[in-house]
């Protein structure tokens, strides 16, 4: 089997970047009112949540939205590992005791349950929210590489 790779995905980095537009330009009309009104402990919240929600809308480009237009792999599963580039993190197939599927209220993760307790302890989720393709056709990949390579008398 080959490497299999899933790309950033574009389409939830620029709805992100759009909720926080939206968001922006209700707290520009409040300092516009809070302003007019003379009300300067209205302008001062509102204005550092504008400042706060600029500097987060940075780090969304830089770190979704930039990478998903240069194409960049964020999830790679291949015969012996799984690589999640976005948390930097590289677990064995032989070392994964179950895969599972948890679908949240705004994305779906991948929970890995290991064999034994690791730097980032016996569960590790691989959220799927930042990750291009259906969830369902995601999570079964990981399972058919599982299925295919946690057993490491078959390598």
């Amino acid at each position: 089997m080959e490497t299999t790779t899933f790309l950033y995905s574009k389409r939830n980095s620029i709805v992100t970047i759009i909720v926080m537009l939206v968001l922006g330009v209700l707290f520009t009309s409040n300092i516009n009112k809070a302003y007019s009104n003379n009300d300067k402990p209205d302008l001062i919240v509102f204005a550092g949540l504008l400042v706060l929600l600029a500097f987060v809308l940075v780090i969304v480009v830089a770190k979704r939205l930039l990478p998903a237009l240069r194409r960049e792999v964020i999830l790679e599963f291949n015969e012996t590992v799984l690589i999640d580039y976005l948390r930097n993190i590289t677990v064995n197939w032989g070392d994964i005791e179950s895969i599972g599927f948890r679908r949240t209220r705004s994305s779906s993760m991948m929970i890995l349950n290991l064999k034994w307790e690791s730097d980032y302890g016996k569960y590790i989720t691989v959220s799927l929210r930042w990750v291009e393709g259906k969830d369902n056709d995601i999570y079964s990949t990981a399972l058919t590489y599982f299925n295919r390579y946690s057993d490491p008398a078959i390598l």
